[in-house]
């Protein structure tokens, strides 16, 4: 028989109690974070994009043409914009005899293209040396060859590799993007640290 008064259960302490859910477990933690670094990533692959070098995409007279005219004129058309203080190129003949040569063309909007006179009056092999300079600051030098009429083997391009030695200050953009990537993940930690602190 009861009197009114409540009773209590002898047992072990907390038995039958449910454990408090801690906030900022790491399953709380991980999306944010995975959902971070994937932005970082695609950031990081932008910036990549942005400081591509710049390369040939055609030429007029084409590497290893051989013609049977001779031209007036040889054009080179790259990717991407180029630094018209920082390229040009030469022509040359078998004999290292130079024949002509050209920067960018100014009149091109995209500053793409390099154009410039060639006098070729004999047959033979002629070569295109190219110094350039593209977006990321890099300098490139390359060579191609065509042959007017000639009976020689045309060589083939060389180089067209940007030199690493030395390596330039980072453009704006690639900059800007890379500083996005920083501030991500330093947000990203600090969003981890204070979900365990609550």
């Amino acid at each position: 028989m009861t009197d009114g008064t409540s009773s209590t259960t002898c047992g072990p302490p907390g038995r039958g109690r449910e454990p408090a859910t801690l906030r900022g477990t790491p399953g709380s933690i991980w999306p944010p974070i995975r959902a971070l670094a994937a932005a970082a990533f695609l950031l990081a692959a932008t910036a990549s994009a942005v400081a591509g070098h710049a390369e040939i995409v055609s030429s007029s007279p084409a590497a290893g043409a051989n013609l049977p005219t001779a031209p007036s004129e040889v054009i080179i058309t790259f990717d991407d914009e180029l630094d018209p203080d920082a390229s040009s190129f030469s022509v040359a003949d078998a004999h290292g005899v130079e024949v002509g040569g050209g920067e960018v063309d100014l009149t091109v909007a995209d500053r793409n293209v390099m154009k410039g006179p060639v006098t070729i009056t004999e047959p033979g092999v002629y070569t295109v040396t190219y110094t350039i300079a593209g977006p990321d600051g890099h300098e490139i030098e390359g060579t191609f060859s065509f042959g007017f009429q000639a009976t020689d083997q045309i060589p083939d391009p060389t180089g067209g590799e940007p030199d690493t030695a030395i390596s330039p200050p980072a453009s704006p953009a690639r900059a800007l993007i890379l500083l996005g990537c920083l501030l991500l993940v330093l947000a990203g930690v600090t969003a981890a640290r204070a979900a365990t602190l609550r």
